[in-house]
């Protein structure tokens, strides 16, 4: 069985999709598919995106790369934007996010525009 998700492209990524700045397109995945699962369809390095959002809940921010275990499902939208894209000063501490990126950012610290592991 496979499911559908609704991708959402944003900046460089958007090419992808056949758009310039923003496309959006359909994709079929095995069930029980995850994001890095996404990633490879799409042929896209997880570097290479900046914040990405399953459902409007924030996933991931640049460089920390926690979304790739997080499990898809049927009907999910997915917004991933490319690095330089999208300076969200409005996403702070306190809004909604999945459980892999809060354990990330608490383990990196605040909101940065990129992360390098502690020292």
């Amino acid at each position: 069985m496979t499911i559908t998700i609704e991708v959402a492209l944003y900046g460089r990524l958007a090419q992808l999709g056949g758009g310039k700045h923003i496309a959006t397109i359909n994709i079929e995945l095995p069930r029980n598919s995850r994001m890095k699962d996404l990633f490879e369809q799409l042929k896209v390095n997880p570097t290479e995106t900046s914040y990405i959002f399953i459902n409007a809940v924030l996933s991931d921010v640049p460089g920390l790369n926690a979304s790739q275990e997080e499990e898809l499902h049927d009907g999910d939208h997915v917004g991933i934007f490319s690095l330089g894209y999208m300076w969200p000063y409005q996403y702070r501490h306190g809004m909604p996010m999945t459980k892999s990126l809060e354990k990330a950012m608490n383990e990196f610290g605040a909101i940065h525009h990129t992360y390098k592991k502690k020292a």
